[in-house]
């Protein structure tokens, strides 16, 4: 099963930093874009999916109302087939997409749709207007990037409940599954206590009573209330160094970073540290990173910021990352446009005549491109 995390948008109408379902996401992006096509409107929303493990498989931007894509598989599937790669990766590609497309329902397949445009829409859950689709959307639930969260742990007891009822399993399989599903609800109620704002309190029960001998889900939640409370030696103890150290970069709260770094020094820690800190040359300096795929990305960016574009295209050729790939090439675009400008005011500059108000309007334009290229 695959999830969203939305980290970035212009908008209220998406939930950041929340762990929703492929499908969920599938559905909101598609209703937004109805909305914002209707209305004329565009924003840009930052994305990353996750599998189960909540290892990051892809990240991008989806730009809302740009009729580029219907829905984020729409979007997601566009924006790979645009990619040069190998065939060994394109195997992999094709097998992302065919899970991406398991994730949601044939009604959400961007080739089941005709979609309409501004004047030919109604939103009408559950209603087809003139041929297009419109997806019966349920609201956003709230769930929070806690490792398997409250509702990942419902899901589960649901779907046990569901096995044994079919199959009839004898009566006292059927209370102790109910006493089971009693004790799920009871762990999710203390989830939304955390979602609250009251993590101490979730902190302390899940000490006594789960966090430590629960099951994965319950670890990854007990965890990640430790850090919110910056318990990181705790957090240690039942995560361990290295899942700690991603989960906290993941947060990117450079202050916290750097705390963890104090207790639990290494040339890892000092690589994020430098990141987030925007010090290019000290991310690169680092040796013996423990690189992950965000790591690789990373570091591909500084070596874009540094100048060094052919060294990061090859660290991020593999990457099913669209938004480095498209920095990288925006990068190159305006360095080119920079070099073309130079050599006119150049040429400008060798003339006899010189023409110094056009000599000044070259140099104002290329100071421009410059500030972009800073700001990729």
């Amino acid at each position: 099963m695959f999830f969203v995390v939305f980290l970035k948008s212009e908008m209220k109408e998406v939930p950041m930093f929340q762990k929703i379902s492929f499908q969920e996401a599938c559905e909101r992006t598609h209703e937004l874009e109805c909305e914002y096509r209707q209305q004329e409107k565009r924003a840009s929303i930052d994305f990353h999916v996750l599998n189960e493990e909540n290892q990051e498989l892809y990240a991008g931007t989806y730009q809302l109302g740009s009729h580029f894509a219907v829905n984020l598989l729409d979007h997601i599937q566009k924006q790979l087939s645009q990619m040069k790669i190998n065939p060994k990766q394109e195997a992999i590609k094709q097998s992302f997409l065919k899970n991406l497309y398991h994730e949601v329902p044939y009604s959400l397949h961007p080739e089941s749709m005709e979609f309409p445009e501004k004047d030919e829409l109604t939103l009408t859950p559950g209603i087809s207007s003139k041929g297009g689709y419109t997806s019966k959307l349920s609201r956003l639930h709230r769930k929070m990037i806690y490792g398997g969260s409250a509702l990942s742990v419902l899901l589960l007891s649901i779907g046990c409940w569901t096995t044994v009822s079919a199959s009839q399993q004898q009566s006292d399989e059927v209370v102790q599954l109910q006493q089971k599903l009693k004790e799920e609800e009871q762990l999710t109620n203390l989830y939304e206590t955390a979602l609250l704002g009251d993590t101490e309190q979730a902190v302390e029960q899940l000490s006594k009573e789960r966090g430590k001998q629960g099951a994965k889900v319950q670890q990854d939640v007990y965890m990640s209330l430790l850090l919110e409370e910056k318990k990181y030696k705790e957090a240690v103890r039942i995560g361990g160094e290295k899942k700690v150290e991603d989960r906290l970069l993941e947060k990117g709260d450079v202050q916290q970073v750097k705390a963890f770094q104090e207790l639990f020094p290494s040339s890892t820690g000092n690589f994020d540290v430098a990141y987030l800190e925007q010090r290019w040359e000290d991310v690169l300096s680092q040796k013996e990173v423990r690189m992950t795929e965000k790591r690789q990305r990373m570091k591909g960016y500084a070596l874009l910021r540094t100048g060094k574009v052919e060294e990061a295209k090859k660290q991020v050729n593999h990457l099913q990352d669209e938004r480095i790939h498209q920095k990288i090439k925006q990068y190159e675009q305006v360095q080119q446009e920079i070099q073309d400008l130079q050599k006119q005011i150049e040429e400008q500059q060798q003339k006899d005549s010189k023409d110094e108000a056009k000599i000044q309007a070259l140099t104002e334009k290329k100071q421009k491109k410059e500030s972009v290229l800073n700001s990729i």
